[in-house]
């Protein structure tokens, strides 16, 4: 393989680890907002015990985490591949 390649492989698996930090920073921002927001409310049942699960508030740290997962294995196999 040309050496271009594995250059390919390490850019892609940085784009992939800045792209999941900022997808897990994002999430934690919006369920931030979510739940800031239910507290100035006069019922604050849902923002005190969390119930109902709201599935929905972890995609996008769910999306970072598999992100981060996939860009550090091919940056890792880049780099080994690079060196070898």
């Amino acid at each position: 393989m040309p050496i271009a390649d594995y250059q390919a492989m390490l850019g892609l698996g940085a784009f992939l680890i800045l792209l999941g930090v900022a997808f897990i920073l994002w999430g934690r921002r919006e369920e931030g907002e979510y739940y800031d927001d239910l507290a100035t409310r006069r019922d604050v049942k849902e923002f005190l015990t969390h119930d109902p699960e709201r599935s929905w508030m972890g995609a996008w740290r769910v999306g970072g985490i598999v992100s981060l997962v996939i860009g550090i294995g091919l940056a890792i196999g880049g780099a080994v591949l690079w060196l070898k």
